[in-house]
């Protein structure tokens, strides 16, 4: 289990977009590892990845705000409290060996989650409001305690902002959608991250 490494749990749609990029962004900026499973597989060959994934990071940020139906009449999303439970559960499983992992569970309004799944009260619950820079917000303040020197948040906030200019140039250039989810792999994005605050860092060091 390395002590960098955060599992994230969200969705993988244009709509949470605006949310993932900042969430990425700000626990690279930290010097933090995300993780999020990438494989095309279904069934039990992407658990299997996503609990690997899981057992390897101290931290894990499970977004549950987008349990709502996409579209008028279409089924809630469960796959993100189904991860959930299966974090809680490898915790639960060998104390001794996951007993230090710590969760910090997303919601887009405080109390929300007590309608629909109430077994998790008294866990580390933030709200984000649908705002990215709120995001930015609550994952640096949670982090705050156990990382020396972190930044403010409105200092990694602005610096999303120039990051997010320079991207959507980027991109556009090279022929993707800065506004699509599926335009480029997760991986490129939090290269493109790591390259680019390694640089900025460089140039505003004092």
């Amino acid at each position: 289990m390395k002590s960098k490494n955060v599992f994230i749990n969200c969705p993988f749609d244009n709509s949470y977009f605006s949310l993932l990029k900042p969430l990425l962004f700000t626990l690279i900026y930290i010097d933090l590892n995300p993780k999020i499973s990438e494989t095309s597989d279904s069934g039990e060959v992407r658990l299997h990845k996503i609990r690997y994934l899981m057992s390897d990071s101290k931290y894990s940020i499970h977004d549950l705000s987008r349990m709502d139906p996409l579209k008028e009449n279409d089924l809630p999303r469960f796959n993100m409290p189904f991860e959930c439970g299966i974090d809680f559960g490898l915790k639960l499983s060998d104390i001794q060996k996951y007993g230090k992992k710590k969760f910090l569970i997303l919601e887009k309004e405080r109390y929300r989650y007590r309608k629909v799944i109430s077994d998790i009260s008294g866990n580390d619950i933030k709200a984000h409001k649908n705002e990215p820079e709120q995001i930015v917000k609550v994952v640096r303040d949670w982090f705050k305690p156990t990382i020396n020197n972190i930044p403010m948040y409105k200092e990694i906030w602005l610096a999303y902002n120039e990051f997010e200019f320079d991207y959507e140039e980027i991109l556009n250039k090279e022929g993707y959608d800065p506004k699509d989810i599926n335009s480029i792999t997760f991986s490129d994005i939090m290269e493109n991250i790591k390259a680019w605050t390694d640089k900025y860092k460089n140039a505003n060091k004092n």
